[in-house]
C-alpha cells in the first residue's frame, strides 16, 4: 500500500534525525568517518562499527558513542531497510 511504502521511506529519515540529535559537544577533529548500524525489528541497536575510519581513533570513537546514544531506535515498519551507514564530518 501507499502508507506502507511511505513509512519505509520514512524510516531512514527517522533514524539518521535520532543519531543528528544526540550529538554532544563538538569534536576538534577534521576529516571523515562512516558508520555502520543495524537494527533489530523491536528498534533496538544490534550492531555497530566503524566501516571507514577518518584517521583518528578519538574521533571514530565518539561517531560510535553518538549512535549508541540515539539507540533504541523507533520499530522499523515491516520490509523497511534496518542497515544503515552515516558519515560523520569533523571540522
Amino acid at each position: 500500500s501507499q502508507a506502507g511504502n511511505a513509512a519505509m521511506s520514512n524510516y531512514r529519515g527517522q533514524v539518521f534525525r535520532r543519531i543528528a540529535r544526540a550529538k554532544r559537544g563538538r569534536a576538534n577533529v577534521r576529516g571523515a568517518t562512516i558508520v555502520t548500524l543495524t537494527i533489530g525489528p523491536s528498534g533496538q541497536l544490534t550492531g555497530v562499527g566503524v566501516a571507514r575510519s577518518s584517521g583518528s581513533g578519538r574521533f571514530d570513537k565518539i561517531a560510535v558513542a553518538q549512535v549508541r546514544r540515539a539507540a533504541p531506535f523507533p520499530a522499523p515498519p515491516p520490509g523497511a531497510q534496518r542497515n544503515f551507514s552515516f558519515e560523520f564530518v569533523g571540522r
